[in-house]
């Protein structure tokens, strides 16, 4: 059996999806532009999308490029959930995670590694206390915390030695959920530090509403952030994610551009839908020993691709809504307008492209978040 490039645990598979060669491009600049001595300071990315559209992907190719840069920069990565609590929890995380992932980079020579290894994070929050974590005044101690404990980093073991700190935050949307404030509170840390000459460059991924979510603090925040919006592939995007994974392990199938554009047709070029078919169609070629994939085949195959879909992804979205959320999702299927639900639609909405289930498309207009989705929905309800 040869190895399938689309098996998601494929170690590979990761940077074979992040085929997006203008984002890539446009962190490459950021990269330049906050490691030259000549223009100091920090280039913050915000990459934002619609759930499944390879912004994981992206990121961890953002940081492996980081990885490889001269001269040397730090690279930390953290995957933001709502178990963290508060953010307290967050602050706690992100430097044990600082001091884990800086002291596991071999490129950073033995005395630096050593040196670092005597550095321990001051989390003790003083007098407060856990009934009180809530409160403003909280709040702003944990900020303070995260602002000195960075700061006495860069200045007693990374000043002279990297050129910047990258920090990598994927799904901070999920941050919101637990602290609305979140995004406010991080660039105040991160724009003060930036603004003394500690290069800690931010480079977070979320939902395309996540400015939306502090409207009242939206406009400083976004400024604070280069917005990068990840779209579904084009016809061009579909065709490299699916030729070139097969060429980079040598796999002799052929897939024909008949086939190529039956695949972008169903899944509209969305990453995640495009990688699953394949995925499935490789082993099933494999299966029957089949060297060419066309049209035909894919056709032949689509029912239980869908199939396998459903039981793999589709159900598991369909369980995680409430029973008036799937009502809802039914109404928005089938092209009702939600006035026919009544006066908590607006709600459930909300609720439901926060579960990334539903895209809101403008006043009281929202859209399953894929046809493919659509459809399950559909076939639940006959």
């Amino acid at each position: 059996m040869r190895v399938n490039p689309f098996n998601p645990y494929f170690p590979a598979h990761d940077a074979l999806f992040a085929n997006r060669k203008l984002e890539q491009a446009m962190f490459a600049r950021a990269l330049r532009a906050s490691t030259q001595s000549s223009l100091p300071g920090a280039w913050n990315v915000a990459v934002v999308g619609p759930w499944g559209i390879g912004k994981t992907s992206l990121l961890r190719r953002f940081a492996w490029m980081a990885s490889q840069h001269e001269p040397p920069v730090g690279v930390v990565t953290l995957t933001a959930t709502t178990a963290l609590g508060s953010f307290d929890g967050f602050v706690h995380s992100l430097l044990a995670r600082l001091k884990q992932d800086l002291l596991s980079n071999i490129r950073l020579g033995e005395r630096f590694l050593e040196e670092f290894a005597r550095w321990e994070p001051h989390l003790r929050l003083g007098p407060v206390s856990v009934a009180r974590r809530a409160s403003e005044k909280a709040d702003l101690v944990h900020v303070d915390v995260l602002y000195s404990e960075l700061s006495r980093l860069w200045q007693h073991y990374v000043r002279d030695r990297l050129a910047a700190i990258f920090i990598f935050i994927d799904d901070a949307n999920n941050l919101l959920a637990i602290d609305p404030k979140f995004l406010l509170s991080l660039r105040a840390v991160f724009q003060d530090l930036q603004g003394k000459d500690m290069v800690y460059p931010l480079v977070i991924t979320g939902q395309e509403d996540m400015f939306e979510a502090t409207r009242d603090v939206s406009e400083p925040v976004t400024r604070f952030f280069e917005r990068l919006p990840i779209r579904p592939f084009s016809l061009d995007d579909t065709r490299e994610a699916i030729v070139e994974p097969l060429q980079a392990v040598g796999h002799p199938l052929r897939v024909g551009e008949d086939a190529i554009r039956e695949i972008y047709d169903q899944t509209l070029g969305h990453p995640y839908f495009v990688a699953f078919v394949m995925r499935e169609l490789v082993d099933r070629a494999e299966l029957l020993e089949i060297r060419t994939i066309d049209e035909e085949f894919v056709r032949g195959q689509w029912a239980a691709v869908y199939e396998r879909l459903g039981m793999e992804k589709f159900e598991a979205e369909w369980n995680y809504a409430t029973d008036a959320e799937r009502e809802l999702l039914a109404l928005v299927a089938d092209e009702r307008p939600l006035s026919t639900y009544g006066r908590s639609a607006s709600t459930l909405a909300a609720r439901l492209v926060q579960k990334g289930l539903l895209i809101k498309e403008g006043r009281g207009k929202y859209r399953l978040y894929h046809p493919l989705f659509a459809a399950y929905v559909k076939r639940r309800l006959t």
